[in-house]
């Protein structure tokens, strides 16, 4: 295993606890970590849209972004093994499948709560398992304090 992908969470107190519990993995093994936190836009937009509707949306995705970099940056995780993006998607899932493909991740992090959140027929682990495991990759659900 070389590369994890961390799906962020809209919550900056749950990217932090995530970031405790991913930080022995990647100090241990050395990954490749590439986090990533996505905007769904509905299809009535287009998918490059600035609309004021999502600005809320792109500013708590922004900051997740910058909060998680900074707890990587506290766990003294080198720039050189991360990277991280906001992505404007029409279903997260899909965003999660095609982010796993186009940066060959081994291992993707996905807190259990976006994938109950997503309202769509494709929201339940056993699908978003079934295509990980397609290419190759692992999922794990990150359950945090429950």
């Amino acid at each position: 295993m070389d590369k994890i992908l961390v799906i962020l969470d809209k919550i900056e107190v749950n990217n932090k606890l995530m970031a405790d519990d991913i930080q022995p993995l990647i100090k241990v093994k050395g990954l490749e970590i590439f986090y990533a936190s996505f905007v769904q836009i509905p299809l009535q937009y287009p998918i490059d849209t600035e609309d004021k509707y999502f600005k809320k949306d792109f500013e708590i995705a922004e900051q997740s972004l910058k909060s998680f970099e900074s707890e990587m940056n506290i766990k003294k995780i080198p720039k050189s093994r991360k990277s991280g993006g906001l992505f404007k998607v029409r279903d997260v899932n899909y965003g999660i499948i095609e982010q796993t493909y186009l940066n060959s991740i081994d291992l993707v992090i996905v807190p259990k709560k976006i994938i109950q959140s997503n309202s769509n027929r494709f929201n339940d682990e056993s699908y978003l398992s079934k295509i990980i495991n397609s290419l190759n990759s692992s999922i794990m659900i990150w359950r945090g304090q429950e």
